[in-house]
């Protein structure tokens, strides 16, 4: 990630929120001196404020200035979580690990915690998804990790996102890549419709299992 896009920027700002102990209705400098303070342009700056304000974590209030919204903790967890990107295949792997390991766990939430109805009402608009397309599949995991009803467990997710959706297009991965775990995936909301966690779980292994040798073989 370039140094001076937004995103980078976007966490250098949350970081300099807790750095500096800011609480909510705290005012941060203006665009003008963000930009001077992190060395970026202000259409950089007025991105990344942007992102932060879709989140939550800050509000703009014209022409009064950018005001923090949210309280410290949750401005510390987001902060600290940050992960060195590499493109390499042992760094995609070690993450397909790490999500499933996650997603076994929102899989066997979502049965606990949502009603047969509930149930039967995502899996029919999972079935409608396209997921040889990379974007689509990542809404097909998404939806677990949503209905789990753990907020802890969404908001890792959310934390994971921006990097899974990254390295799911070329040039890490080919686009024809996580084709061959599909028909598992249709496996998948057939058990969680059963309620069958025990038999979700193993699935969501398989896919995990299958998309690491299909990269490990290319």
């Amino acid at each position: 990630m370039k140094k001076t896009s937004s995103e980078w920027l976007k966490n250098e700002i949350i970081r300099y929120i807790v750095r500096m102990g800011l609480r909510p209705s705290d005012r941060l400098p203006s665009e003008r001196e963000l930009a001077q303070l992190f060395q970026v342009s202000r259409t950089t700056v007025r991105e990344a404020i942007k992102k932060l304000e879709e989140k939550g974590v800050v509000k703009v209030e014209a022409p009064k200035g950018i005001f923090v919204a949210s309280d410290l903790h949750e401005l510390s967890f987001e902060a600290s979580f940050s992960v060195k990107f590499s493109p390499s295949r042992d760094f995609i792997i070690d993450l397909l690990r790490v999500r499933g390991a996650m997603e076994e766990l929102a899989v066997e939430l979502t049965v606990q915690n949502s009603s047969k109805d509930d149930l039967l009402k995502a899996i029919d608009e999972l079935r409608n998804l396209d997921l040889v397309d990379p974007d689509e599949d990542m809404k097909f995991h998404k939806r677990f990790f949503e209905m789990s009803g753990n907020t802890v467990l969404m908001n890792f997710f959310e934390a994971f996102y921006d990097l899974l959706s990254a390295i799911w297009h070329p040039p890490f991965v080919e686009r024809t890549f996580g084709r061959a775990s599909l028909p598992y995936h249709m496996e998948l909301l057939n058990a969680v419709a059963q309620k069958d966690v025990s038999r979700a779980k193993f699935l969501v292994r398989m896919i995990i299992e299958m998309d690491i040798k299909v990269l490990l073989s290319s």
